[in-house]
């Protein structure tokens, strides 16, 4: 089955990583897509693990696993990915 992103979901996962200071920020870009924008380059360094971690804990929760693109993207199950990324 199909899972997607929710605005909703995107907006907790947003308040999740403010509460875990993490300096990022995503972005809905459609129902499979999500887009990792660094809120700053220099803040952001050496956090791209925890960020992955982060996520994919979030996602767990709500039941889904999800993958990166090589394009600071997270994916939802049912869609094609290269390989996991840093975004910067």
């Amino acid at each position: 089955m199909r899972q997607e992103f929710t605005y909703n979901q995107i907006a907790h996962l947003n308040a999740a990583l403010h509460e875990q200071r993490l300096p990022y920020r995503i972005s809905f870009h459609d129902a499979e897509t999500a887009v990792v924008e660094p809120l700053g380059f220099c803040a952001c360094d050496g956090k791209e693990g925890m960020l992955k971690a982060a996520i994919e804990a979030f996602f767990e929760k709500e039941g889904m696993t999800v993958t990166f693109s090589d394009h600071c993207e997270i994916i939802s199950p049912g869609c094609r990915t290269v390989s996991v990324a840093a975004c910067q």
